[in-house]
């Protein structure tokens, strides 16, 4: 019988490598586009979906098509494997690519119902709603220009619990006196509002289950108060932020305080409690609200800059709760000199007829800080909105933006376990098989 040569056993080694990484490639890729089995390795989890998401599509109760107005091989590749991963949660959902200078009738439907579509778009039919997202609200750029926060997984998995399930809130927020609601604005209708502005000169307030003051810099005139104390007269729910100024607002305060609630004219600082190198950027501690409850069991954490103290005001007719509030170690400099906390920073106040929830700051919703995850405030002010319109927890879905930074690895499932099997089973293998016949050659000379 002809002996074997070690070189015969490495050639035969190889064969085997090369053979199970062929199979197990070619099985798993197939199990990949049956079950949609992936490894997400970028650096933000770029293409994980959160579980608020998966929970929320598992529950679609009928059959919801995602029309993507591109063509499909024009389609960015980071936002086509998004979508593929959505269609692989459930078997109720359907993706469908219009192209629209090859299907121009399928636009002209949906236009002639109000809708106006752009390429990039996605719209979202369900059996009991349809909802459009632009391009334009699925990816922010930053200064330059450039792509850098992905929007997509709120902005759609809100739109298809809308789409299946028709429920949903609207929130107006005020114009013409300096406000800034784009952050807000864009949040709010992320997270599953319908959101607007609203003009008090007309008058009067059309319905709406939330009216936001979004940091104003000049003050109300006495004709649109009235406006605003008839809606809350009428069960109306209001939301302010306002924080240091040099602007009066001598009816907008008069407002409040007949609401009991007044803000102090001074910025609060904190010794401890704030971000790092800033302690005018205030970390505050949760009051006892049921907004708050899920916040302070998990210890998450909100940035307040620059904030000015909200004080309660007694007053027989309203029930104020402190929803935010400083530590016994922050302090308050104003032109009358310094004073020692705590200090309440945000208040709710609740009469038979309505209710107002005052913060006092208007960089609570700074866009940097609401798209930063290690701080809670996109979460709190969006629950805090859905407690005053009147909705429910199950009802919540805030999901943070994505970060696009350049991805390090997105490997597929089969590429993943061919690469285990090949480095952490066929190598050592191979080596192993190697020094074994080696060692068996020298003990037979």
């Amino acid at each position: 019988m002809k002996e074997i040569t070690q070189k015969t056993v490495y050639r035969l080694v190889m064969i085997l490598a090369v053979c199970v990484f062929f199979l197990a490639n070619l099985s798993v890729g197939k199990l990949e586009r049956l079950l949609g089995l992936t490894v997400d390795f970028t650096g933000e989890r770029l293409y994980s979906l959160a579980d608020v998401t998966e929970n929320a599509v598992s529950a679609l109760q009928s059959q919801t098509m995602i029309y993507v107005i591109s063509d499909e091989a024009a389609y960015p590749p980071v936002l086509h494997e998004f979508l593929r991963r959505y269609g692989f949660l459930s078997q109720k959902i359907n993706i469908r690519y219009i192209d629209p200078y090859a299907d121009p009738v399928f636009l002209d439907n949906y236009i002639r119902q109000g809708y106006t579509l752009k390429e990039m778009d996605l719209l979202v039919v369900g059996s009991l709603g349809t909802r459009h997202i632009p391009a334009a609200d699925i990816v922010k750029t930053d200064s330059r220009g450039r792509a850098s926060s992905l929007y997509l997984e709120e902005k759609l998995t809100n739109a298809l619990v809308y789409a299946d399930t028709g429920s949903n809130f609207s929130v107006s927020f005020t114009v013409g006196h300096g406000e800034d609601p784009a952050t807000l604005e864009s949040v709010f209708s992320g997270s599953g509002f319908t959101s607007g502005n609203l003009a008090l000169v007309a008058g009067e307030i059309p319905s709406t289950d939330l009216v936001v003051i979004a940091g104003p810099e000049r003050d109300f005139p006495a004709d649109e108060i009235a406006v605003i104390d008839r809606y809350l007269r009428n069960g109306g729910r209001l939301m302010v932020f306002m924080g240091p100024s040099a602007h009066r607002f001598g009816e907008l305060e008069t407002f409040l305080s007949s609401w009991g609630l007044s803000l102090l004219p001074g910025v609060v600082q904190e010794s401890l409690a704030h971000i790092p190198g800033n302690p005018a950027g205030i970390i505050p501690l949760f009051g006892m609200h049921e907004i708050n409850m899920n916040f302070a069991e998990r210890q998450y954490f909100l940035v307040m800059p620059r904030t000015c103290p909200v004080e309660p005001l007694e007053r027989s007719d309203v029930m104020i709760t402190r929803l935010l509030l400083s530590t016994r170690d922050s302090s308050m400099s104003w032109a009358g000199g310094s004073v020692g906390g705590p200090f309440a920073l945000a208040a709710v106040a609740q009469k038979t007829s309505g209710t107002v929830m005052l913060f006092g700051s208007n960089a609570i919703y700074a866009a940097d800080i609401m798209d930063t995850p290690a701080y809670a405030n996109r979460e709190y002010l969006v629950r805090s909105a859905l407690w005053l319109a009147g909705g429910q927890e199950k009802d919540l879905i805030s999901i943070p933006p994505k970060t696009l930074a350049p991805p390090r690895i997105n490997s597929g499932f089969g590429l993943t376990l061919a690469s285990l099997l090949i480095f952490a089973v066929i190598l050592p293998l191979s080596i192993l098989a190697a020094g074994v016949v080696t060692l068996y050659r020298r003990h037979r000379k």
